[in-house]
Parts: structure tokens; sequence; C-alpha cells
């Protein structure tokens, strides 16, 4: 083991300059947090899965509705952290990475985009870089209405497909200019840290309408695979980047307008 020394011998004291050794484990490692939402929508009453990884021993959970106004719904604190490995493939079939926090939605939330901020901090090393470091990111989920129709009559249904198919994390996307060595996927998974364009496309018509009384209800865009989604409804609005449409969503939209539904 190479080290630079310098010792002073007062009685039996010797002092070293020295720096950790490799089999030292009191450097510290990188402070990282990721995680995401198990469902990309859920009716109240359903529990949330947080799928995370993380390099802190503890980190918590806010999660916020994001409307008219920030809501702030549920917070969790002290949740134990753990570090879980990267598929090689985590980018077409999932991180498949365990449930650190768990919650159920209860009733009294509103239909909505729900944003779950992951939050940690910790002290840097034991005996080196001792600084307070953080680190934070996110994930969302959907929350249907618990009683389709009651609210409103109006379902917006907001375009997760697409921040799916812009979403690099692993390494690819279903487009080759932000993929590794520039490589388009052809698959991707919802089981991995999501990225959002809901705050560039849905959320500034969200917070118009509703400051303005225009009461909606949420909907993920896999969810108009249901077959009852829709029928409660009398409207349904698109006002994002709506680009990723399957054969059974579009089946579903077209026989509720010809049933006398308005699009």
């Amino acid at each position: 083991m190479n080290r630079a020394v310098l010792v002073l011998c007062l009685g039996a004291a010797v002092f070293s300059t020295s720096v950790a050794s490799a089999e030292d484990d009191s450097e510290p490692v990188p402070l990282f947090l990721e995680g995401y939402a198990g469902q990309v929508s859920y009716r109240p009453g359903e529990e949330v899965a947080l799928h995370v990884s993380t390099s802190a021993a503890r980190f918590q959970v806010e999660v916020a509705r994001l409307g008219a106004r920030r809501e702030v719904v549920l917070t969790q604190k002290e949740l134990a952290g753990r570090v879980s490995p990267i598929p090689e493939d985590a980018s077409s079939h999932g991180c498949r990475w365990p449930a650190l926090a768990k919650f159920s939605i209860p009733e009294t939330w509103r239909s909505g985009y729900y944003h779950v901020a992951l939050r940690a901090e910790d002290g840097g090393g034991k005996f080196v870089q001792r600084n307070r470091r953080t680190v934070e990111s996110s994930c969302y989920f959907i929350v249907r209405a618990a009683r389709p129709g009651s609210v409103s009559k109006v379902l917006l249904q907001l375009s997760t497909n697409t921040y799916n198919a812009y979403n690099n994390w692993g390494g690819f996307s279903l487009y080759g200019y932000h993929g590794r060595a520039g490589v388009q996927g052809h698959r991707v998974s919802f089981e991995r840290p999501p990225s959002s364009q809901f705050a560039s496309w849905e959320q500034p018509f969200i917070a118009w309408a509703e400051s303005n009384g225009y009461a909606l209800e949420y909907a993920a865009n896999m969810d108009l695979e249901r077959p009852e989604l829709l029928k409660p409804y009398r409207l349904v609005l698109s006002v994002g980047h709506d680009e990723y449409w399957s054969a059974p969503m579009r089946d579903q939209l077209e026989a509720f307008i010809a049933q006398g539904g308005n699009v």
C-alpha cells in the first residue's frame, strides 16, 4: 500500500497524513435517488407502490396534486433506502426494483396528476468530504375519479404514452437523437424512472381551467382501452403532445363519438 507518511515521535504517539485505503469503506459513495410508480394510473382505494433505488440510508416522499395550485397530500419520512442494479434491458423491459414505499389512495383525493418528490440528504464521508449533501428526483401517477362522471362530464386524458416514448432513461427511447450511441429503441417500459411533458403541455391548460371554475376528471392514455371508461362522459379532451395511441384506444374513442360523445 503506497502512503505518504509523516511520523512525529512524542512518546508513543504516531500521526499519519495518509488518506483512506481502498479497503476502507469510510469514503462516501455518490449520493443518488431515483424511482417510479408501479402503475401509471390508480383509482382511490388502490395502493401505490414506489419502486426506488438509492445510495442514501434514508429517504422521504412528498406527493402533491398539480392543478390550479400545488396541493401536498402526503409525506413519508425516514424510509429505508436500498441500491438496486440497473438491468441491461431497463429501457425496454423495466428496472424490476423492489417497492420501498407504499400507501393507499384515500377517497378524498381528487382526480388529477400527482407529482412525487423523492428527497434524501446525508453528511458526506465519515472522515473526509464531510458535507451536507442533498439529492432530489421525481416521478408521477394519475388518479382517476372514484365515481367517474360524478364531479365532471369532461375527461382530460393525459399524454402519458408520449411521455414514455421520449423517455431515454436507461439509454434508449423511441427516438435515436438522444439514445445511447444514437441508437433508436423499439420498445419502452413504464417501469423505470420517468420523464414527463406535463409541465409543458397539460399543466398550463389545467391551471387555467380549474382557476376559472371548469371541473375536470383525469385519466392516462392507456386508460382509454377500458371499455366502460368513457360512458359517463360527454366530452374527452386531448390538449397535450398526444402522439401514441393503441388500436383499442382508438376503437373506444370512435365508439364514444358514434354514440354521441364529443372529442
